[in-house]
């Protein structure tokens, strides 16, 4: 077994193994369901030979009339109770694979997020568990389920006589050669209409999600022109897999032509040396019908299995890529005097381009630095490594001298906050926004924390309280709410160590002095790094670090920084921190 196969049966095992019970129902409904499909012809056969009988007997046609109803009945609804469990099979199989697959990425360190793009990234997590769907909850049960009913239909047939045996075995045969060489013409043309269809929502959501750029720039007949080239290719690859489909189905009409012919032939020559009658011609007719469904289904079978190794070959390349942020530790996080160092740090995106280099400071327990720097210089980075986003190429980060690779990601995460400009928002109720969807998190703890911030004229202007849903753009949070909720998010982990993106930068006065005010709440008693955009902000620092590609260019006391000319903080504040930006 090639290691794909044998990765295809661990998935299939692992995905339908809580759902054991499930899968056992529907075979052993698949099978009912088979033995009625070869049954009901043999009662209908019974019903015509007793209609056409010298001697009538209407109670005994009544009586198979009824069996029959009610035979049908059963498989009728067999068939309906075989979709609804396949699907519902399908979904909580493949459900289960997003679930993991999403939690894999999830927990993947940003190098990873940082090469994928967010549609690749879907279209690997939905698109492809989505294409497994059929195949993880039906392709053992309805590949074996169509062997035995074609088995079945060719032994009751045999049993009829042996020349209409043999003409239903060759045909099976046959049959199977056609419709398989048909598929290998049609695929390629389907395959075409997928990529080409790829291609056109690519561009449309690329045209999408730069109309900023594309309108001011008088772009827009340029991007039209691209849509048309790419529903032009569409539409003539779709044009032509469905006429080629039609081959297909050409095929399937001429194949039961073929068969009945055969059959009526056979009938006429041999129906008085094998004592045929007229029930057993339907019969007959009636298998050569039914026959064809499960060729089709194996076939299909056939592609879809192809079409899965495919996409489970790429759920393999996910699930085989490993985070290179190790969650191996196992130190609790101090619950005071927490000390964050930095020593002899540098870190580059790629090895060969260092963002930081050398950088060492210390933040001591309940103080407050302010960071400082242009474009570039590495503010945002510190961020990222102090959470463990990424590692460090040279140098440590410590915590009370314990390398922050010795604490759990989770433990780590959780006792430092992280409040930005950009608050990024669920389309959900405020609560599950500010929760993160913990429902453990009661509504009283987040309304004390709420008044503790002094926000509880902003909570009590909320239409919904606590239950208020955050839409789009449109019907969402103003720029300064969204800046509060982040501010609550970050209060209600209670951390001890608190980054702040400079939060208040881009709103108004009256809901800059709110957010000020809350800000103050939040920074009271905790150690705090600054990323510093104005200088305002800076007044609550302790010590000053000035960064500068990437290394550490000034540092010391904000007090002492001021009263010394020469610094490069004291012409900061002299010229402005715009000018100083830019």
């Amino acid at each position: 077994m090639s290691p794909t196969m044998k990765y295809t049966m661990s998935l299939l095992k692992k995905y339908l193994k809580p759902y054991v019970k499930l899968v056992v129902i529907l075979s052993l409904t698949i099978i009912v369901y088979n033995v009625l499909n070869i049954f009901l012809p043999q009662i209908l056969r019974t019903y015509i030979n007793a209609a056409l009988s010298s001697t009538l007997d209407f109670q005994f046609l009544l009586t198979i009339s009824l069996i029959y109803i009610g035979v049908s009945l059963l498989y009728r609804s067999l068939m309906v109770f075989i979709r609804f469990v396949s699907i519902k099979l399908a979904w909580l199989t493949t459900n289960d694979l997003r679930v993991d697959l999403a939690f894999h990425c999830i927990n993947l360190d940003m190098t990873f997020h940082n090469q994928k793009k967010t549609g690749e990234m879907i279209e690997r997590i939905d698109g492809d568990a989505t294409t497994l769907s059929e195949f993880f909850s039906t392709f053992s049960i309805f590949f074996l389920g169509s062997f035995l009913i074609i088995i079945g239909i060719i032994i009751a047939i045999f049993i009829e006589g042996w020349i209409y045996g043999v003409i239903f075995l060759a045909y099976t045969f046959i049959a199977f050669i056609a419709i398989f060489l048909v598929r290998n013409v049609v695929a390629p043309y389907w395959k075409k209409v997928r990529e080409s269809t790829t291609a056109l929502f690519g561009n449309v959501e690329e045209n999408v999600s730069g109309l900023e750029d594309i309108q001011p720039n008088a772009g827009s007949s340029y991007i039209m022109k691209r849509f048309l080239d790419h529903s032009k290719v569409n539409y003539t690859d779709r044009i032509n897999s469905t006429l080629y489909s039609r081959v297909y189905f050409l095929l399937v009409v001429l194949m039961r032509a073929v068969i009945n012919i055969a059959i009526l032939v056979a009938f006429a020559y041999f129906a008085v040396p094998l004592g045929a009658d007229i029930g057993q011609l339907y019969l007959l007719l009636s298998y050569a019908a039914t026959l064809i469904w499960p060729i089709r289904l194996i076939i299909w079978q056939i592609d879809m299995m192809q079409n899965s190794i495919a996409n489970i070959d790429r759920i393999k390349e996910f699930f085989d890529i490993k985070s290179k942020i190790e969650n191996l530790g196992e130190r609790s996080f101090p619950e005071k005097n927490v000390n964050l160092t930095f020593e002899k740090l540098s870190f580059g995106y790629k090895e060969e381009n260092l963002v930081l280099q050398g950088i060492n400071f210390d933040l001591q327990p309940g103080k407050k630095i302010g960071l400082v720097g242009k474009t570039g210089s590495g503010k945002t980075t510190i961020a990222r490594l102090i959470f463990r986003l990424y590692e460090p190429n040279e140098g440590n980060i410590t915590v009370n001298g314990f390398k922050v690779a010795e604490f759990p990601l989770h433990e780590l995460r959780k006792n430092i906050a992280y409040v930005t400009q950009d608050v990024e928002l669920f389309k959900a109720s405020i609560k599950d926004n500010i929760t993160f969807f913990n429902k453990e998190i009661s509504d009283e703890e987040i309304i004390d924390v709420i008044h503790e911030l002094g926000l509880k004229e902003w909570y009590e202007s909320l239409p919904n309280g606590l239950e208020t849903i955050v839409y789009s753009d449109e019907l969402g949070l103003s720029a300064g709410e969204e800046q509060l909720l982040a501010l609550t998010r970050a209060f209600l982990k209670d951390p001890k160590i608190v980054i702040l993106d400079e939060a208040s930068s881009r709103l108004d006065p009256a809901t800059e002095r709110q957010v000020d005010q809350a800000l103050e709440k939040l920074l009271q008693g905790r150690s705090a790094i600054i990323i510093a955009h104005r200088l305002p902000t800076l007044e609550k620092v302790d010590d000053i670090i000035i960064l500068g590609k990437g290394k550490i260019i000034e540092a010391g006391s904000r007090a002492e920084l001021v009263k010394n000319p020469q610094s490069l903080f004291s012409e900061l504040l002299q010229k402005g921190m715009e000018g100083y930006l830019q």
